[in-house]
């Protein structure tokens, strides 16, 4: 602060106050701005992470539809290859029995005759009924396609679910019943509880007519409440109209009156959407703590910076009173200075005139130490500091307002994230504040981390996954160089849940991550697609040869025995499906043929690997 000489206390004083008005009100509409971007900040931030969970988490209940589907229609065409009948009983149930073990997300598997009698897939203990009153049965039985029914609730268990059918033709080709998968709610809970939107966080799925088919509250984790009912907020209305496929909207949530920021997507390929919601009081728990810290700031500075002008303003008559009350009033505003949570810098050619003790502790200086140095000392490199040099002091001298967030450099040259502003002191002098937002760029970090990552394994997921396969194919186009992607799916996994429990299975799937994370080089990636079903990209690849034997290590991997923390020893295997790619392919083309390579190997007895070619299918190499 540079001393203030004064000859006329009265005149002297009026412009002291005046002075002081400006700064309570230059201080009051900073920190209001300040706030409302860094709201602003923390809302977008929170609409990327609900998006990308959404469309994530859609891809993989997509995926899941899909496995079941393949399954369906697997038995539809048996079904009718085999000539089978109601009255072949143990051909029905070895049938079911087979699909059923490849259909983990299943509780039920059953088969419903031309009259809707259920003939097949019932329990010892389970009588026959009748589903020809279904709405699901009418439907499958016009429809060529997947029949996905909305939320239904059992008659003798009550509980909630999904039926997935497909009709059965017989072959004269005439309708001969209804084969149907069962869903439940509680499957849907068990993969939505693995994501992680704070305290207030909500995932939900709904049909085609919008009713609720299950919803997963971090708040009320075991509430069925609202399920099966199409209770929709006037806001979700409204954006459905905009875009039936996906969107993103702030309102509270009609179920529980909690505000969220939710965002839906369509799944893949069904009828079926997917919410995520994440609570405004989650993602502005940062942003109102600093808005009490500043809050607080300004009216204590206000209030000092009132106080002394009203002291000044009745005491200006004498000039001993008006000394005074001017050093009591430069003493008040040193320590406003002087403050712990923003950061001071007085500017006078490139060189530090002043600075507050919270801009020294942010850069590691000691007291006094940066006084009289050049600020080119806190920059990163001299393009930084000669943007704010020159750009931002042209800014703030031509009357607007300049702020801009960089990495800047610590005195033991660690960088950090600060948020940047100015204003002008004079024709010389400019005064900037710096705060330190280095911890909300690394949260901002991890968020995008996490909705890139697979929640159990750490391994990327399958958006991550998708978007290496299309760099794979640029690359591809740009040098020549082929690649393979492969689809692998785990044998025998659905037993050791079945024996040990859902730990366990989580157990195996980590190890398997560690080993196929493991073997990889060091430009192939491998991902985790949902369930027990991974991808591998291989880099670099060109011949079937190459590719199998590559693989042929990942099988052999897959196929040691794991100990689990328990102590008891598992084992299983896994089934692969592998295509050649390059630079003409097509990414959802390549993903394709690798998924029905790997159920290929499926159908034809498991533990082994087969690669195609993407010009000729029928074309594979099996081992």
């Amino acid at each position: 602060m540079i001393p203030l000489t004064w000859t006329r206390p009265g005149r002297m004083a009026t412009w002291l106050i005046l002075g002081n008005l400006l700064l309570i009100a230059t201080l009051v509409v900073m920190t209001g701005l300040s706030l409302n971007n860094h709201r602003l900040s923390e809302e977008k931030r929170a609409r990327d992470v609900v998006d990308n969970l959404a469309q994530s988490l859609s891809v993989e209940v997509g995926a899941e539809l899909r496995n079941a589907d393949n399954a369906l229609s697997t038995i539809g065409l048996r079904y009718r290859s085999a000539r089978l009948t109601a009255d072949h009983q143990d051909a029905l149930v070895r049938m079911l029995e087979e699909q059923r073990d490849l259909l983990p997300q299943v509780s039920v598997l059953r088969i419903a005759d031309v009259r809707g009698q259920v003939v097949a897939g019932l329990s010892a203990d389970e009588r026959s009924f009748n589903v020809a009153d279904r709405a699901y049965f009418t439907e499958a039985m016009m429809s060529t396609d997947m029949v996905i029914s909305e939320p239904l609730q059992g008659r003798v268990n009550g509980e909630w679910s999904l039926i997935l059918a497909r009709r059965l033709i017989n072959h004269d080709g005439q309708f001969a019943g209804v084969v149907f998968a069962v869903v439940t709610a509680r499957h849907f809970l068990a993969r939505f509880s693995q994501v992680a939107l704070g305290p207030s966080g909500a995932v939900s799925l709904r049909s085609e007519s919008m009713n609720l088919i299950a919803r997963y509250s971090a708040g009320e984790p075991r509430s069925t409440k609202g399920f099966g009912g199409r209770q929709l907020s006037a806001q979700l209305q409204r954006s459905l109209a905009q875009n039936r496929d996906h969107g993103v909207y702030l309102t509270p949530t009609v179920i529980d009156q909690v505000e969220r920021i939710t965002a839906y997507r369509k799944v893949p390929g069904y009828s079926l959407t997917l919410f995520t919601g994440m609570g405004s009081g989650d993602f502005l728990a940062s942003w109102r703590k600093q808005a009490w810290q500043q809050a607080m700031l300004t009216a204590l500075v206000a209030l000092a910076v009132a106080g002394a002008s009203a002291m000044i303003h009745r005491t200006h008559q004498g000039e001993r009173r008006s000394r005074k009350a001017l050093a009591r009033l430069a003493g008040e505003q040193d320590a406003m200075l002087q403050n712990d949570l923003v950061g001071m810098v007085r500017v006078f050619e490139g060189r530090a005139l002043w600075c507050n003790p919270a801009l020294e502790q942010m850069f590691g200086y000691e007291p006094g130490e940066l006084t009289q140095s050049e600020t080119r000392v806190l920059f990163m490199d001299d393009a930084d500091h000669a943007h704010i040099s020159h750009v931002g002091s042209s800014t703030i001298r031509a009357g607007e307002r300049f702020r801009t967030q960089l990495r800047m450099r610590r005195k033991d040259g660690s960088a950090f994230w600060v948020d940047v502003s100015g204003m002008v002191l004079s024709d010389t002098d400019s005064l900037w504040t710096l705060a330190d937002i280095d911890g909300l760029k690394q949260s901002e970090a991890r968020a995008q981390d996490l909705a890139l990552r697979d929640a159990l394994t750490q391994l990327p997921n399958r958006r991550f996954f998708e978007e290496r396969v299309g760099d794979a194919i640029h690359q591809a186009r740009r040098t020549g160089q082929d690649f393979a992607v492969c689809y692998l799916d785990l044998d025998g996994f659905k037993p050791v849940n079945d024996q040990y429990g859902h730990n366990a299975g989580d157990e195996v799937l980590v190890q398997i991550a560690q080993r196929l994370q493991g073997l990889v080089r060091a430009n192939d990636v491998v991902a985790r697609l949902g369930g027990d079903e991974f991808a591998i990209l291989l880099s670099g690849v060109s011949r079937a040869t190459d590719v199998e034997q590559l693989l042929q290590r990942f099988l052999f991997s897959i196929q040691r025995r794991i100990t689990l923390d328990a102590g008891e020893r598992v084992s299983v295997n896994a089934s692969m499906g592998a295509v050649i790619g390059g630079g003409d392919d097509v990414c959802a083309e390549l993903l394709r043929l690798a998924d029905e390579a790997m159920y290929g190997v499926k159908r034809t007895g498991k533990g082994r690997l087969q690669v195609v070619s993407v010009d000729d299918p029928a074309w594979a190499v099996a081992a």
